[in-house]
């Protein structure tokens, strides 16, 4: 073996390029998959509610907006696809299934990482993946929690969101609640940064009694046990690329999701329509990025618990 994953770095260069050259998995920006277009009759019209479907909850005194999607309404299969196309929605899902729940692929714990062990050893309904968007770097509030699930068959997607700096407080105790049913909590960075911020924003807003976090997978702790040599970084989107073989369209860099979302904020209750709907527009690109990251942090745990990806 000539690295940790088995393969010669020539090796793995030459299957990259194989793969970005027959890329399939297009997964698109959110105003391509969720909420109408702007109506005829203007933009004055156009609501949180429209562009991204979802309802106002209660939580310890205050209020969040919450969004329940199914993968299908996150990444649609195209209108001409008759079936689990490789690279498509319904083909991630099957492998899902056949990984996490069927006669699958996944090698026994003794052959994994001890870190990664738990995800294999809990219920595949007890997974539970988390991300997290903030105002900016650590110690800033945040303002969108998504987490994802197996249940009725398919992997629901619940998204926790801040419509403005108030509603934080609420959001982190719907989370914690929701956190309390995990078997498993899988992130992508989340030792180092989701849930330490996570503690540091509850304390901040007084959450003091929180529920013990479950068994905590971080892929990224074992992409680069697996693929530092072999790959140009270990980010998530590079591994979406090179390793789950798909690209984004429309996406909107991290590095510019604090800023929007303070627009968000100012536009939202704000007396322009043209200037809230470019706000709307840009909170739902934020929204469907959050849930593709979801997506891809348990593609990329499909993956390596399966013998398709001997990277």
């Amino acid at each position: 073996m000539e690295n940790a994953v088995g393969l010669s770095p020539e090796l793995f260069k030459r299957l990259s390029r194989l793969n970005r050259e027959l890329l399939r998995g297009d997964l698109k920006t959110g105003d391509r998959v969720a909420g109408p277009k702007e109506e005829a009759g203007g933009l004055a019209g156009l609501t949180l509610e429209k562009v991204i479907p979802g309802e106002e909850r209660q939580s310890h005194g205050g209020r969040v907006y919450v969004v329940r999607r199914r993968l299908e309404e996150v990444w649609p299969a195209p209108a001409e696809e008759g079936g689990a196309e490789p690279g498509s929605g319904r083909d991630f899902l099957a492998r899902y299934r056949r990984v996490f729940l069927g006669v699958g692929r996944v090698p026994a714990p003794d052959n994994l990482a001890d870190g990664f062990r738990p995800l294999v050893l809990s219920d595949p309904g007890g997974v539970m993946y988390l991300d997290i968007e903030t105002c900016g770097l650590a110690a800033e509030p945040l303002f969108l929690v998504g987490l994802m699930q197996y249940r009725d068959q398919t992997l629901v997607i619940e998204q926790f969101l801040a419509r403005d700096y108030s509603e934080e407080r609420p959001l982190l105790a719907s989370v914690w609640g929701a956190l309390a049913s995990a078997a498993c909590l899988v992130t992508f960075n989340g030792k180092t940064f989701d849930m330490p911020t996570m503690e540091a924003r509850s304390l901040a807003c007084g959450l003091f009694q929180r529920p013990s976090v479950p068994a905590h997978v971080d892929l990224l702790l074992e992409a680069r046990r697996r693929w530092k040599k072999v790959m140009p970084n270990c980010r998530l989107q590079t591994l979406e690329q090179l390793v789950c073989g798909r690209h984004r369209h429309g996406d909107i860099p991290g590095g510019d999701i604090p800023a929007a979302y303070h627009d968000f904020v100012r536009a939202y209750r704000g007396q322009d329509p043209a200037e809230r709907a470019r706000a709307l527009r840009r909170l739902q690109t934020i929204v469907h990025h959050n849930a593709l990251d979801l997506v891809t942090m348990a593609d990329l745990a499909a993956h390596i618990l399966s013998e398709e990806s001997a990277l």
